[in-house]
């Protein structure tokens, strides 16, 4: 099962929403974090880190929100994971949960790990390069 960090995860959802809503209206955070249940002093930290990013923008105030600062057709999953990404690479065994090497052993002659560790790059490449738009859309043209 591939795994995100929780900030990985949820900047997507945050990003994802404000997409849904992009040249709509401002979406306030309290409303994000009460649809999916995050604690919203840990989605402001990270829509503190997506502004310094320029990914989005906030309008301060009682009927302020945030909003989307590019256009959902140019910005990459990427561009935002990559702000919060600790591991380019999931694991694709257990030897780096249990080892305290950096390199394994049976690396080059391990087979499945080669293949593992060549889709786990075709996947790390497909997220990053597909934009927002591609990726909000995704659900509807696969249900």
């Amino acid at each position: 099962m591939i795994r995100f960090s929780r900030r990985e995860d949820y900047s997507v959802i945050l990003v994802n929403t404000l997409v849904q809503n992009y040249n709509k209206r401002l979406v306030p955070l309290s409303e994000v974090a009460k649809e999916y249940s995050i604690s919203l002093l840990f989605l402001r930290n990270l829509a503190g880190n997506l502004r310094e990013a320029g990914i989005i923008k906030a309008v301060e105030g009682k009927n302020g929100g945030y909003f989307l600062a590019k256009d959902p057709k140019t910005l990459k999953v990427g561009d935002v994971l990559k702000i919060f990404v600790t591991k380019p690479m999931f694991e694709c065994c257990t030897f780096g949960q249990t080892h305290t090497q950096k390199k394994c052993p049976k690396k080059s002659f391990c087979d499945p790990g080669f293949v593992w560790r060549k889709l786990n790059q075709e996947f790390i490449e497909k997220i990053y390069n597909m934009n927002f738009e591609e990726f909000v859309n995704k659900r509807s043209k696969d249900e």
